[in-house]
């Protein structure tokens, strides 16, 4: 089981580079645009449409490391206030609907980049791109995402100390 804690975080590791280098490209282009545009008098046509395909992703690639770290909305008003035992419980409730939620996204991104690689359309943008060139994130971001979710309930449930946090599993 620690091959498999240790392969997810190193994966997620990974994803955040890559979304971190993402990140840098929209940030080349967005400014790069503005440049060109207020300086040169010169605006581009590929600018906008490459930074919205870079963000798509730069969400699936973070998905995961974000649910790592710790990073994602959590209501834990009455979380401290509680014992031990209802803690462990409560993070494994969490756990248990993060894992749903995975797969019910999962399902939904499935569907959406199947059908972007069965009819080959393109987007409506002004640099010609394959749907398929840019829907194929989509799975593999919350394949990772839903692993992430299971190394954590796995590690919840083998640690002795039930009150740790969970991004603390790291």
């Amino acid at each position: 089981m620690h091959h498999f804690h240790v392969f997810v975080r190193a994966v997620n590791g990974w994803f955040l580079r890559l979304s971190g280098f993402a990140v840098l490209l929209v940030l080349g282009g967005v400014l790069w645009e503005i440049i060109a545009r207020n300086v040169f008098g010169l605006p581009t046509s590929w600018a906008l449409d490459s930074s919205r395909f870079a963000l798509v992703f730069v969400f699936f690639l973070a998905l995961a490391p974000a649910l790592q770290s710790g990073a994602h909305v959590a209501v834990d008003i009455l979380y401290e206030y509680l014992p031990r035992g209802p803690k462990r419980i409560l993070q494994a409730v969490a756990q248990t609907l993060v894992i749903g939620f995975a797969l019910l996204i999962l399902w939904f991104i499935w569907l959406e980049t199947y059908e972007a690689f069965i009819y080959d359309g393109s987007f409506t943008a002004t640099i010609l791109v394959k749907m398929k060139a840019i829907y194929w994130i989509g799975p593999l971001g919350t394949i990772q995402f839903l692993l992430t979710g299971i190394s954590m309930l796995l590690q919840l449930l083998q640690r002795n100390s039930p009150a740790e946090p969970m991004a603390a599993s790291r």
